[in-house]
This record gives structure tokens, C-alpha cells and sequence, in this order.
């Protein structure tokens, strides 16, 4: 795990961090996400990010009258968004923790969600560890929302890595509905999984070409909408370039159609 702490402290350190418009860009670039966190968390609830990053999920949620713990293991981002939350009198709490070990009592929260985090693990063997604290911290009837990249933004970092030796990405270990199944502690009594959605996470590339272009900032939004809607008329999209969003609830299974 100290490996992926300084994969994302490295990576932080040479990303400009404009929070404001992370929060805004929410509804448009993860409106899937945000569909779902408006559907399952409702104000008065607790809600925990493990792997919070810059926390601009816990603030949009904040918005709504959710309150939410930040758990991130880079202690410069957790202080920055701390100091946010501080600012702005929002109701998150930011800890400086590892998923794995989430410093939290058992079912203590009502919602669990962790965005693009597992798929930096090294191993197998983390992922469960993590999957297992989101089991043991949800209360009965707590809703969790995992997302993961599908095949191509995996196999594509990876590339990157191996190509510039090291220096430039990050690591990235590629899923699918059939590997998690496989990790079998996911399958349980408890908590059941299931592929719901996938997305396309193309804009954030699009965005840098569109950039070097001399392209404007409010037509660059138009052009990245547009391309985000694309996976929901190609299957063949949605496999390769999708985001695997997987829906939780404790002790069973809601499917939302």
C-alpha cells in the first residue's frame, strides 16, 4: 500500500487543483455517479469516501445534507481537503487512513462509496481486505457504490508505464464482472455485487488534445459531454472504455434499473 501513497502523492503534487470546479463538473462528467448518490443518500445520513482524493464527492454530497468521512492515505491531499471542508463549514470529517484498515466501528455508517481506488492495489489480496471493511462498517441496509474502469484505461496506463519506464502513470490492474466474482469475499451473505453501468472516462484525454488546440473552455465542455454519452449506444464502447459501477446494499442486493 505504501506504493500506491506515492503513486498518488506523485501524482497530486503535478495536477492543478481547481475544487470548485470538480464539484460543479460532477452533474455533468459523473452524472451517473451522481444519480446514484442522490438516490441512495438522503440528508441526516453518514456517508464514507474510501479513497476521497480531494473530497469533491463528500462536498457535493454535503450540498445535499449528507454528512461524509474522507479517508485518503496521502496526507497533503487530506490536509488540503480538510482545510476546505474547515473553510466552507462543510460536514465532512477527513482522516488520513488506509481502506484496508478503515479506522471506523463496525456498522457505524450508512453508505460506503469508492470511486476509481481499487484498481491501484497491487494485489488481490488488498482488494478483499477492502471489500471485507466496506462489509463490517456498513450498518444493516447501508448502500455501498464502487466503480472501477473497465479493460482499456487499465491496459492503456499500463503501456504508458512500461513505455516511459516508470516515470509517466500509474499503476492500474484491469477488471471485470468475472474477475470480482471470482474474489468470491464480495459474493456473500452480506453483501452481494453486480455489474450495473458502465461509463466512458474518454474526457479527461480529450480534454488535454482540445487544450494544445487553442480550443476554449466552455466549447471543450460541450465537446467532453457529447463524447461521454457515447458508450450508450455501443455496447462494444461500454466493454472496453466503460466504468464497472458495482451496486451493494447490506444484507442484500437492490438492482436499479
Amino acid at each position: 500500500m505504501e506504493k500506491v501513497r506515492e503513486d498518488w502523492a506523485s501524482a497530486y503534487k503535478k495536477e492543478k487543483i481547481d475544487l470548485e470546479r470538480e464539484i460543479r463538473d460532477i452533474d455533468i462528467f459523473d452524472c451517473n455517479v451522481a444519480k446514484f448518490l442522490s438516490n441512495f443518500f438522503k440528508a441526516g445520513h453518514l456517508v464514507l469516501e474510501a479513497g476521497c482524493g480531494t473530497g469533491r464527492f463528500c462536498f457535493w454530497l454535503n450540498k445535499k445534507g449528507v454528512s461524509c468521512v474522507g479517508i485518503d492515505i496521502v496526507p497533503e491531499i487530506v490536509k488540503k481537503a480538510a482545510f476546505y471542508a474547515k473553510e466552507k463549514g462543510l460536514p465532512t470529517q477527513f482522516i488520513i487512513a488506509d481502506v484496508c484498515n478503515l479506522p471506523l466501528r463496525d456498522e457505524s455508517i450508512d453508505g460506503y462509496i469508492s470511486l476509481g481506488v481499487v484498481e491501484h492495489f497491487r494485489s488481490a489480496v488488498e482488494v478483499i481486505k477492502a471489500f471485507k471493511e466496506c462489509r463490517r462498517v456498513l450498518k444493516k441496509g447501508g448502500r455501498a457504490l464502487i466503480t472501477i474502469p473497465n479493460i482499456f484505461v487499465p491496459l492503456r496506463n499500463r503501456l504508458i508505464l512500461y513505455l516511459s519506464r516508470g516515470r509517466i502513470g500509474m499503476f492500474h490492474k484491469a477488471y471485470t464482472k468475472t474477475i470480482f466474482y471470482r474474489l468470491g469475499c464480495i459474493i456473500s451473505s452480506d453483501v452481494k455485487i453486480e455489474v450495473l453501468d458502465l461509463w466512458l472516462p474518454i474526457y479527461n484525454i480529450l480534454d488535454g488534445v482540445l487544450k494544445r488546440l487553442g480550443i476554449n473552455e466552455k466549447t471543450r465542455r460541450r465537446i467532453r459531454f457529447g463524447f461521454t454519452r457515447l458508450p450508450q449506444q455501443s455496447s462494444l464502447l461500454k466493454y472496453f472504455l466503460g466504468y464497472i459501477y458495482i451496486i451493494a446494499n447490506k444484507p442484500m442486493l437492490y438492482f436499479e434499473q
